[in-house]
């Protein structure tokens, strides 16, 4: 059975989004929690990085490897911020999901890249 994309990242909100909610991961799962209905856009965004550094950003079913969108990155500014606007596909079936974020430079590995992690979850309700 062919499947649509259930998660896009985009550079605006989707059309008929009437507000972006901003989540800010956080090092700590369970902190950082929002609202997003099917179909409507959230802005994953950052600060404390090093001017150019990739963030890799992944959207998933809450507390699994099952991912719903592919992963995607973004590059901090000369401020060391990043952000990242995702739209929620209208068809995603509502439930609890969650964004993972983190640095991948080469050569970082075990403790480092754990360090690097941060976490926010997502619940799709229907529109």
């Amino acid at each position: 059975m062919p499947s649509a994309p259930v998660a896009t990242p985009t550079s605006a909100p989707a059309p008929e989004a009437t507000e972006v909610v901003a989540v800010t991961p956080n090092p700590e799962w369970g902190v950082v929690r929002a609202t997003v209905a099917q179909g409507a856009s959230f802005t994953v965004d950052g600060s404390g990085y090093e001017p150019g550094q990739e963030i890799h950003i992944s959207l998933g079913i809450d507390r699994t490897d099952s991912f719903v969108m592919d992963e995607q990155t973004a590059v901090a500014d000369a401020a060391g911020n990043y952000g990242l606007t995702i739209t929620i596909a209208a068809d995603l079936l509502p439930g609890a999901y969650g964004i993972l974020t983190y640095v991948a430079d080469e050569g970082l590995g075990g403790p480092e890249l754990e360090a690097t992690k941060r976490f926010a979850g997502i619940d799709v309700v229907a529109s």
